[in-house]
């Protein structure tokens, strides 16, 4: 353009800016800033705006709020829109007292914040659970002739549900059409998943209806109430069929019309809100209903719709089907994410599958790009050998190797031997985990400490029981007490059980509540024979 002698306008450097800013390039927009300046350009309030929500974007929060303080400085006044842009990124970042400061400063210097700014805010302060708030703040949008809308509601009706309100969060539902705001699939899809999670699966069924009517509240009601009410697709179907018959075309018609026409349609996310909630109530066979009905309306299940079910089906020992259904999966080009393989690891284990599950893991592997086959058919043969250990250690290597490194496929392992008795080998992972400096999750623990016991072996259950002390797990109770009764029950193992006393009173531990009867019981025993020995010997 310049070598045209065509000169850059101000239009042209702010668009410059605001593509690299939007690209997440930030460092490299405040270099070309730096080369604009020579070119005399003299950023503006747009220019100013553009760099402050590329910081936010960049979560770089003080960076952004610096250069929002510098543009008063400069002898500029933040507008609307760069109030609002800075509101969400303090709001985002959870610092909504500053952001509400903020709120006020625009009042107070003469700019109306709009229903946009307050939505930002109110969001702000339902994701930290101050809802008192978040629903005054709803309130004082009025004060500003502004009107709350269908974004304002659905936040409040999400951060209620994510809260446990979901009385209110129905309430606030129930007054949005009186106020003229139709509820978006997203408000739905809020709703929906609170009534599941609160094991209301019939309100959720009859909201999940009301969404296909859509904006109409008398059809919805003569539809789910009436003589001949439809409760599905084929009680429709039947109704349309009925009106045809007796010459009512039009009537059926316009029935068709005005479901059709509603404006908010279930999403894939809806879908999967219901089939997770009747998975999760037993009801597979309601959710792989409900997975037909998806795909006849043109809906496309995705990795979560398979994952769910996959799920689903083995918890109703349906595991044929789980496979069946995994491999139909790959079939319509629907990629396994990591979860899906790691559900079906997880079950393989609890089935005593060790080899079901780790090749499920090889088979992950291999669909990732970065992977390299040579690597992976190394550690098969290791495993097929029985070499687990090796198996393992080149695993690592490989996983270790990958930006967002998973250590949940060793846990699933190390769990899953443990509940095939194969705690020798458990112990060996755990061990070369510690090697390679990778975390064992807590629950991994607390089933070789388990299993160690089981077997005798307590200096080693010892070990890994100091290891979730130093990791600050806190397990239940009942684990203590059992690591407490086992070594004083092994008369040579019991001055271990008085050095883990030791170390769990510097730790701030209240022992005397932790501690059950028969724990005490059997400390007071070995402390008097303790007592009594050092007396015969002294």
């Amino acid at each position: 353009m310049k070598s045209r002698g065509c000169s850059p306008d101000i239009i042209t450097y702010n668009a410059l800016l605001n593509g690299f800013c939007k690209l997440g390039r930030i460092d490299e927009a405040f270099a070309l800033l730096k080369s604009f300046r020579n070119d005399d350009y003299v950023i503006g309030l747009q220019g100013y705006s553009n760099l402050i929500d590329g910081l936010i974007r960049a979560k770089r929060i003080s960076e952004a709020e610096e250069l929002f303080w510098k543009v008063f400085k400069v002898g500029l006044t933040p507008d609307l829109v760069l109030y609002t842009i800075m509101i969400r990124g303090l709001s985002d970042a959870k610092r909504v007292k500053s952001a509400l400061n903020l709120l006020r400063d625009m009042s107070g210097r003469g700019i109306t914040p709009d229903t946009q700014c307050y939505n930002a805010l109110i969001k702000g302060f339902c994701d930290v659970g101050l809802l008192d708030q978040a629903r005054s703040l709803q309130l004082e949008i009025t004060q500003h002739d502004q009107f709350a809308n269908t974004c304002t509601y659905t936040i409040l009706v999400c951060g209620l549900c994510r809260n446990g309100l979901l009385g209110e969060a129905q309430q606030i539902f129930n007054d949005m059409e009186k106020l003229g705001c139709f509820p978006s699939t997203v408000t739905f899809n809020a709703l929906i998943d609170g009534l599941c999670k609160a094991g209301k699966l019939e309100e959720a069924h009859l909201m999940f209806y009301k969404m296909e009517v859509g904006k109409n509240p008398s059809l919805f009601l003569r539809l789910s109430q009436g003589a001949d009410r439809i409760l599905d697709s084929a009680s429709l179907q039947k109704m349309v069929e009925k009106l045809c018959e007796s010459g009512l075309i039009l009537k059926a018609y316009k029935l068709l019309v005005q479901l059709s026409d509603s404006g908010v349609v279930p999403d894939i996310r809806t879908y999967n809100i219901l089939i997770h909630g009747l998975c999760k109530a037993g009801q597979i066979n309601g959710a792989l209903k409900l997975f037909e009905e998806l795909q006849l309306k043109g809906l496309l299940p995705d990795s979560v719709t398979y994952g769910t079910l996959i799920d689903g089906l083995q918890r109703v020992d349906r595991e044929g089907e789980a496979f069946k259904l995994f491999e139909h999966m790959n079939t319509k080009g629907c990629k396994p994410t990591s979860s899906v393989y790691k559900s079906l690891m997880t079950w393989s284990c609890r089935r005593r599958k060790i080899s079901v599950a780790f090749s499920l893991w090889l088979k992950y592997l291999r669909s990732l790009a970065s992977q390299e086959n040579e690597g992976i058919n190394i550690v098969e043969k290791y495993f097929e050998k029985g070499d687990l250990e090796n198996a393992v250690r080149g695993l690592l290597e490989m996983d270790l190797k990958l930006r967002d490194f998973d250590s949940a496929p060793y846990n699933i392992w190390l769990i899953g031997l443990c509940q095939a008795s194969r705690v020798e080998e458990a112990h060996k992972i755990f061990s070369i985990l510690q090697e390679f400096r990778v975390n064992v999750s807590a629950p991994s623990c607390v089933m070789l400490i388990h299993g160690l016991c089981h077997e005798g072996k307590l200096d080693e259950a010892f070990e890994i029981f100091l290891y979730t002390k130093e990791k600050g797990y806190q397990l239940l109770p009942r684990i203590c007490n059992n690591m407490f009764q086992a070594l004083l029950c092994s008369r040579e193992k019991s001055a271990l059980a008085f050095e883990l006393l030791s170390r769990m009173k510097s730790m701030g531990y209240n022992l005397n509540a932790y501690l059950q009867l028969r724990t005490k019981s059997l400390l007071h025993h070995h402390w008097n024979i303790r007592e009594t020995e050092d007396m015969s010997t002294g």
